[in-house]
């Protein structure tokens, strides 16, 4: 199940300029075809071409292509990378998906559009087929998108502070099977710190020395309120979510103190993929109606 367009150009394009134009856009790599992937957020999708003749190179249909049954924020991701296409090659939109543009010119509402209704009946389709003991693995709307904004704009917050102060990915863990959003904290370093629900602390020059002497890294998880005696809370500074901003260079003593204190964590950790979470309320709304 995916969401497919199909765009047509006012007179054949040369795919060489096709893959000029993605080569100078990031996360896409070309060749017959753009396969776009974000490794901050888990976004991808994919344009694809053929020549209308080898000799020629030349091309006058191109398409987009999307994976439904995906959170909503992979078409907020989609959306300005599909509206810059078609207005850098003037191409007209056939879209037959049910409430899409039809055929015509390009909208970002109608994109929109298109896409939440086919997702819709994606959720649908998926409830249908799988087994009742099936996990699914969702959050609210709002909540996805946040931390979807936030690692969107990482590269952009990361040349912010240069080498002074690190931005971390958030990421989606199973905690003993409980979903959790998550940053990794080394060692205390200076680090934006996300308003998350945990932070998985890497202890390295900070993990306790055992009695055969062997240096050896482990790791320790904290809660969000955990940090609170140690760190300035959390504050709105303009970012997608909350954040504590340390405010040294050098990890000070009561931040030392705490990590070193932390017992190694026993917990069952499993990675999550982004494209897996769901939207919490249009999962809830599709086993309403069904």
């Amino acid at each position: 199940m995916s969401y497919d367009l199909f765009f047509e150009f006012q007179s054949p394009i040369q795919a060489e300029e096709l893959n000029r134009y993605f080569s100078t856009r990031p996360n896409y790599q070309s060749g017959n075809g753009a396969f776009y992937q974000n490794q901050a957020t888990g976004v991808y999708f994919q344009f694809t071409w053929s020549a209308d003749a080898v000799e020629s190179r030349a091309v006058s249909r191109s398409a987009f292509n999307m994976n439904f049954f995906r959170p909503h924020v992979f078409a907020l991701e989609a959306e300005p990378e599909v509206r810059s296409f078609v207005e850098r090659f003037s191409a007209r939109v056939q879209d037959l998906q049910k409430d899409g543009m039809g055929d015509g010119p390009y909208s970002t509402n109608g994109f929109l559009k298109g896409w939440n209704t086919g997702n819709e009946y994606a959720y649908e389709a998926a409830l249908t087929m799988q087994a009742p003991s099936h996990k699914f693995y969702t959050l609210p709307a709002n909540e996805i998108e946040r931390v979807w904004r936030w690692n969107f704009s990482i590269a952009s917050t990361q040349a912010l502070f240069g080498e002074s102060l690190f931005v971390p990915r958030i990421m989606p863990l199973l905690i003993n099977g409980e979903l959790r959003t998550v940053v990794v904290w080394g060692d205390g370093i200076p680090e934006l710190i996300p308003d998350v629900d945990m932070l998985l602390i890497i202890r390295d020059e900070l993990a306790p020395v055992p009695a055969n002497g062997v240096h050896q890294k482990d790791r320790c998880l904290v809660l969000q309120k955990s940090l609170d005696e140690i760190l300035a809370p959390l504050s709105d500074d303009g970012y997608a979510l909350r954040v504590r901003k340390p405010t040294y260079n050098m990890a000070p003593d009561a931040v030392r103190r705490f990590i070193r204190s932390l017992p190694q964590t026993t917990d069952h950790i499993t990675g999550v993929a982004m494209d897996s979470i769901l939207d919490g309320e249009l999962m809830h709304k599709v086993k309403k109606s069904s």
